[in-house]
């Protein structure tokens, strides 16, 4: 192999991690944009937006004739899906289940009282 080949097989790598490194700044630019828009949104809106897909969920549901039905608990802003018997309407099944949702309360009542700047 003369100079001339390994200088072009050099050059050639080099353009290719250059191009591999234009690719990730693009992607972690995209990123950033995105990280951005989420933080200027606020609590408030992305409650409602929230509230707004599992409306849309449940009537996309609906025609289907299943036994899942979501839910938005505001207590612990999680998402729920309920597992409903049609017949007399029972739930026989939750996602995170009562004693989760529960605990996840009690977490954030704790978490409160620690780091409230008042104590």
């Amino acid at each position: 192999m003369d100079i001339f080949s390994s200088i072009r097989n050099i050059q050639s790598n080099t353009y290719e991690r250059i191009d591999k490194v234009k690719h990730n700044n693009e992607i972690t630019n995209r990123k950033i944009e995105e990280k951005d828009i989420l933080q200027k949104k606020s609590k408030e809106e992305i409650k409602a937006e929230l509230q707004k897909i599992v409306k849309e969920l449940n009537e996309a549901m609906n025609p289907l004739n299943t036994d899942l039905e979501f839910k938005y608990n505001s207590k612990v802003d999680e998402l729920m899906v309920l597992v409903i018997d049609k017949k007399n309407d029972k739930v026989i099944r939750e996602f995170p289940p009562k004693e989760a949702l529960r605990l996840m309360e009690k977490m954030r009542e704790l978490v409160g009282m620690l780091f409230d700047k008042k104590g």
